[in-house]
């Protein structure tokens, strides 16, 4: 699994202080699990599942695809928005629901 790990943070192109960040971890710590030095817990799992969007049975099993197969801009565009900063993530979102807004008014 921390082979898995570290091909996810790769694919992505994320710094390891990063992805680290994004999911509740130092980077100190996510290095420690990069190198096998260190177990990867349940909720490790859990975070980078949801954070983005892997397929779980992949990063535990190395079965399926590493994302969950939604499509491809989908996994685009929220590999877009984990590398903003915090208030650029918001802006999106807000101007996301506006546009959401707009389209349940056409």
């Amino acid at each position: 699994m921390h082979e898995r790990l570290l091909e996810v943070r790769k694919t992505l192109k994320l710094s390891q202080g990063f992805f680290a960040k994004k999911i509740g971890l130092s980077q100190t710590a996510l290095c420690t699990i990069e190198h096998k030095n260190s177990s990867v817990t349940e909720q490790t799992i859990i975070a980078v599942c949801k954070v983005f969007n892997v397929n779980e049975n992949w990063l535990r099993y190395g079965q399926g695809q590493m994302f969950n197969t939604i499509d491809k801009q989908y996994n685009e565009f929220f590999s877009i928005y984990n590398k903003l900063n915090k208030p650029l993530q918001d802006f999106l979102l807000k101007v996301s629901k506006d546009l959401l807004d707009t389209q349940n008014r056409l």
